[in-house]
């Protein structure tokens, strides 16, 4: 057996052994590329990410390069370049002697540093090739179908390599996706349980019957609800106020939208502020249709909301506005929904709520920050 042969099965066994504990794909990559210097007595040596979206190669690792052009250099994806005319091929690609060579462009960085030679093998991949595994000589170099089939070899063992650290790698990130979606979920939970604890306990129970009390929760409790129901169908992280608005208005609307009229540009709430945007809706709603504007056959409610952009950070602002109804007075006492309204609701939304009490009719102001 020649030492040239000794030293290329050495390599090839201790890349696989290595490859086996490796669990960085840096390292992996750049002992792939020293060993591989090693076996066939080259210093350059690199291997080349590629990038599908920069429709490039970017140099990932490699021994011997002058500094700053591992990690950094790139060459495109087509026929302009050794590794991009490999890919285009789908065979290994060999260059003997570069000043010769009219298939392909050669990147400046080879010339610079002194490349003669070049071979070029394609490092497959589960559904595309990851890239190319590139051996650089400095001087004219008659690679041989030993040589050649050597660097494939080692490719194909490097691409299972690489494909086993991915996997890792996504295994590891989806266990720490689930871990903070938990850690999120039972905060929500905490949040949710005591917001309806207090609207539990500060739901009015004098003057009323235990039917009207049950009721008056359960409409609060179905408004959080389906509020909740909406942000988590929008994964979990954001609320659409029209969707809400049209949700939990939709049993006082029926089929004349006419009643409660709703505008306003797209915007995103995070999803605390959607929960409590989705209560306020509810219990205006529900006054306009006790009290206000929607208890007459012209009264109607104009829900409108615009982005106040100049502001840092921008705000949402959301007014309320009834119209056509029984004449309005300023309440004798106020209840749990005037204080929810008022208080709690802006105060919840790190904003600020007005509720006003016009003779025409009720007009409630919501001003939120985005972000």
């Amino acid at each position: 057996m020649s030492d040239e042969l000794r030293a290329q099965r050495k390599a090839l066994a201790d890349f696989g052994s290595f490859a086996f504990r490796c669990q960085d794909l840096d390292t992996l990559l750049t002992r792939a590329a020293e060993l591989v210097s090693i076996a066939l007595d080259i210093k350059l040596v690199k291997v080349l990410e590629h990038r599908t979206k920069h429709h490039d190669f970017l140099l990932r690792a490699g021994v011997n390069w002058d500094p700053g052009v591992v990690g950094h250099a790139t060459m495109a994806d087509d026929a302009q370049s050794p590794a991009g005319y490999a890919l285009l091929t789908g065979e290994p690609v060999v260059s003997r002697d570069i000043a010769r060579e009219d298939r392909f462009g050669i990147p400046d960085f080879l010339v610079r540093h002194g490349v003669k030679s070049m071979v070029n093998v394609i490092i497959v991949g589960e559904d595309e090739p990851f890239g190319v595994l590139e051996v650089d000589a400095r001087e004219q170099c008659d690679f041989d179908e030993d040589e050649i089939d050597f660097l494939q070899t080692y490719a194909n063992l490097l691409a299972l390599a690489v494909e086993r650290i991915r996997r890792q790698d996504g295994v590891k990130m989806r266990a720490r996706e689930q871990s903070v979606l938990a850690r999120e979920l039972s905060h929500r939970v905490q949040n949710l349980l005591a917001l309806v604890q207090a609207l539990a306990s500060q739901t009015g129970v004098e003057g009323r019957s235990a039917e009207e009390y049950r009721d008056a929760f359960k409409g609060r409790l179905q408004a959080l609800s389906k509020a909740e129901s909406l942000v988590f169908e929008d994964n979990g992280d954001a609320a659409d106020p029209r969707q809400i608005a049209e949700v939990i208005l939709k049993p006082h609307r029926g089929n004349r939208s006419e009643k409660i009229v709703i505008s306003g540009p797209a915007v995103r709430l995070p999803a605390r502020k959607g929960r409590m945007l989705g209560l306020a809706l509810h219990e205006l709603a529900t006054n306009a249709a006790k009290y206000g504007a929607l208890t007459t056959p012209g009264g109607f409610v104009e829900l409108k909301w615009r982005i106040k952009e100049d502001a840092e950070p921008p705000r949402f602002l959301l007014t309320w506005e009834e119209r056509g109804g029984p004449e309005v007075a300023q309440p004798d006492q106020k209840g749990f929904g005037t204080m929810l309204l008022e208080r709690v609701v802006g105060s919840e939304m790190e904003g600020e709520s007005e509720l006003e009490y016009h003779p025409e009719g009720v007009i409630y102001r919501l001003s939120v920050p985005l972000g």
